[in-house]
């Protein structure tokens, strides 16, 4: 039987050491997270610097969102992307640009949005 003393130890609440299935580790899965939140919360701000109503939530699977409001119509943008390279991309699916066109993607979501309503 091993001697469980000599095993290599691993931090359960950090999960270091541990891999996903694709090879990455959580830690990277957590910084990529992370950058994805920022990139959201930059696009958060210049949509309520335009007047519109925006939530950004992190629902029980990780993965950050903002979800903007006007009138009856809902649009969900998600941040997608990996290796410091990201887009706002629609929950249907829609490539809105790269997270450096902060401002202009702004605009488009706000005409996206008053378009429906219309």
């Amino acid at each position: 039987m091993p001697d469980i003393s000599t095993s290599p130890q691993r931090d359960s609440r950090t999960n270091r050491g541990r891999t996903s299935a694709t090879g990455r580790t959580h830690t990277t899965r957590k910084t990529d997270l992370e950058e994805r939140r920022a990139r959201l919360l930059r696009l958060r701000y210049e949509l309520s610097h335009l007047g519109a109503q925006v939530r950004v939530q992190r629902p029980r699977n990780g993965h950050w969102k903002l979800k903007l409001r006007h009138a009856r119509w809902t649009e969900t943008v998600l941040c997608a992307g990996a290796d410091e390279t990201y887009a706002y991309v629609t929950a249907e699916g829609r490539l809105l640009g790269p997270t450096d066109d902060v401002r202009y993607i702004a605009r488009v979501l706000i005409w996206m949005v008053e378009g429906r309503h219309r």
